[in-house]
């Protein structure tokens, strides 16, 4: 049976040469095209993006290992916990097509601003506190938002009961935080640890997984 079609492009997978090729073009619905590593579906108007090598590549990671060393917790008092991406184990290999970086290295906070509404991401963290008194609570919260409308997700890592002067070590749960509104989308996410106890902190790094909410 033959098949009407009003452009170039019938309904078998054909290869443009890019984007600029079909913009304008009227394509029969269902007709198929891979163009700029992606696979173009013919609407009846317009091309729309069905997915293809970017929509894979648009899943990914990075993995931000720190340097800064040791830093001082004062007791009962919230602490940023930095991150300069400058350690040898940071790896932005798999990054998500599309986005530059998940951190502000300048202070540790995290960067969604490059995200769409309704992705998310899942983080891993791993550092060491150490306290100066034994059975200290450790609590952890991030801190999102904007001016009047900050909230935070908080959560209670537990008594270190194993003796003071030793280190604690917190590195295999993951947290996810969807972009849910702009405000949690366009601004940092702070990383935060409270100790009930003089002490200090050593931070590995995060690696922040991507989510996407269309691929």
């Amino acid at each position: 049976m033959a098949t009407k079609s009003n452009t170039a492009f019938k309904t078998k997978l054909d290869i443009c040469s890019g984007v600029n090729q079909v913009e304008n073009e009227v394509p029969e619905r269902g007709a198929l095209i891979y163009c700029d590593e992606n696979v173009l579906v013919g609407t009846g108007s317009e091309f729309k993006t069905l997915g293809g090598s970017a929509s894979v590549n648009s899943q990914g990671f990075i993995d931000y290992n720190d340097t800064t060393g040791r830093i001082n917790i004062t007791a009962n008092t919230w602490t940023a916990i930095p991150n300069n991406g400058q350690g040898a184990f940071s790896n932005d290999t798999y990054r998500p097509q599309g986005v530059t970086e998940f951190m502000d290295v300048s202070t540790g906070a995290i960067d969604v601003s490059e995200l769409a509404l309704g992705d998310s991401i899942l983080i891993r963290n791993d550092f060491k506190v150490n306290p100066n008194t034994n059975n200290a609570l450790l609590e952890f919260r991030y801190t999102l938002g904007g001016g009047g409308n900050e909230y935070v997700l908080e959560t209670i890592k537990g008594r270190l009961d194993n003796g003071s002067g030793q280190d604690y070590r917190f590195n295999l749960g993951t947290d996810l935080i969807y972009m849910g509104d702009t405000n949690t989308k366009d601004n940092p996410i702070l990383l935060q640890v409270r100790l009930s106890t003089n002490g200090t902190l050593l931070n590995a790094g995060s690696v922040i997984q991507l989510i996407k909410r269309n691929v």
